[in-house]
């Protein structure tokens, strides 16, 4: 194996989410993160197609293991990560004459900007902080334009593959944290689930992308048993962090990943392993039914209370009425315009923010998502485009777009996609 090859195969994969699970179990982030981006920099620097540099891009999100830091006391790595990817972009861009703002998303990334600048008119105050925040937005557009125009070939596969192995690592990660815990069922009760880089709904968000690419691998390949435990073990460990709103998205996805299982030739052998999954979720809630049982009074619990969203998303509904063409602004939601807090809901959240001009954006946007990312029909796409329906799903109750973590990863598919759509369909078969 050459040494450029190195970084496409299944063991730079695995070896990049080990040291990740490493790094945040001993808590030495600040020696990891610095690792990876000085071999994000050098991939950027040396290699023409930087596919390779998203595995440490995405790894590195999973790698804090605490961020309660105080102001003061964020640490250097933190400023370092902007700063050294976007050095590496420009050094990319200058030695390979990368040709930015190309790309298919371009007309509902620049309608979504005009929303923005135009949005501002109706914010009370527009600060440094409040161009900071409009600052974020472009990053993931940047993002999005750069992997668009950066990436060779098709890489669809090498995508899925990663996914499933971060959807593993995450799955480890919190069975680690209960491992950990004193008193799970204390833990359960008082929804206490804190994997440092991120709380239940992040996890959960996380969880319902990278999942199907489990049941990718569990229909695609002859160790489907190995596939169905690790998707089992998977949606057990997204019961536990307790996410309701992950629970009811994931709900809806996994209809949609059973009638991929079942569309073939080889039903008949995905039923069997769907009842080998039953009796093995089965014999799992079994052994563990103290804790079971725990997750079930606390969702009961609250399985009919809002906590509160309904009042927050009656707000956005008067924000959109009180600004309806432009929106509030970035701060709609706040009297302190020096914070920056969201609606629990995707559509809504535009709609107060951006006003209609927004809403139109953001349709655009969706439609171009899955326009680029189903233009060539095959079970690549089928999954990659059930972790977006599953991204959006959980966005009706949660904060998902606009937030950074999630917003480069949606583009990030778009652009692998994106790229595959430029060979033709005998390569992509191939790849």
């Amino acid at each position: 194996m050459s040494k450029a090859r190195f970084f496409y195969s299944l063991p730079y994969l695995l070896l990049a989410s080990v040291a990740t699970l490493c790094f945040w179990y001993f808590g030495l982030e600040a020696y990891g993160i610095p690792i990876f981006l000085v071999l994000m920099f050098l991939i950027f620097a040396l290699m023409q197609d930087v596919m390779p540099s998203i595995p440490l891009f995405m790894n590195a999100l999973f790698m804090v293991s605490k961020t309660d830091w105080a102001i003061d006391a964020i640490p250097l790595y933190i400023y370092l990560v902007p700063v050294i990817i976007i050095a590496g972009i420009v050094v990319h861009v200058l030695r390979f004459r990368t040709k930015l703002f190309k790309g298919g998303m371009l007309v509902g990334i620049v309608m979504m900007f005009l929303a923005m600048i135009l949005s501002s008119f109706n914010a009370p105050v527009v600060n440094l902080n409040y161009s900071f925040y409009a600052a974020i937005g472009l990053s993931y557009a940047f993002v999005y334009f750069f992997y668009t125009n950066s990436l060779s070939g098709d890489h669809r596969e090498y995508l899925i593959r990663m996914f499933f192995i971060l959807g593993v690592l995450i799955s480890v990660q919190t069975l680690i944290y209960y491992l950990r815990v004193e008193d799970v069922i204390l833990a359960l009760e008082n929804k206490t689930f804190n994997l440092g880089w991120g709380l239940s709904n992040y996890v959960a968000t996380y969880l319902i992308m990278f999942i199907p690419a489990t049941f990718y691998y569990a229909k695609k390949t002859k160790m489907n048993t190995f596939f169905v435990i690790v998707g089992v073990f998977e949606i057990v460990m997204l019961i536990f962090t307790l996410s309701r709103g992950g629970m009811i998205a994931f709900a809806g996805v996994l209809v949609l990943l059973l009638v991929y299982l079942l569309k073939s030739k080889g039903w008949k052998y995905s039923l069997i392993n769907l009842g080998l999954a039953a009796l093995i979720g089965y014999a799992i809630v079994m052994i563990n039914l103290e804790m079971f049982t725990a997750i079930y009074e606390r969702l009961r619990e609250l399985m009919l209370s809002d906590t509160g969203r309904i009042e927050i998303w009656k707000d956005a509904l008067a924000k959109y009425l009180e600004h309806p063409l432009f929106g509030g602004g970035i701060f709609a939601r706040t009297a302190d315009v020096n914070d920056y807090r969201m609606y629990h809901n995707t559509v809504l959240h535009v709609m107060a923010t951006f006003g209609t001009v927004g809403l139109i954006s953001l349709l655009i946007q969706i439609w171009q998502m899955f326009r680029i990312v189903l233009k060539t029909l095959d079970a690549k796409t089928v999954i990659l485009a059930i972790s977006l329906v599953g991204a959006h799903a959980h966005g009706l109750v949660d904060n998902i777009y606009f937030m950074p973590q999630f917003m480069i990863l949606l583009f990030l598919i778009i652009a692998t996609c994106e790229n595959a759509n430029k060979l033709p369909l005998s390569a992509q078969a191939a790849g």
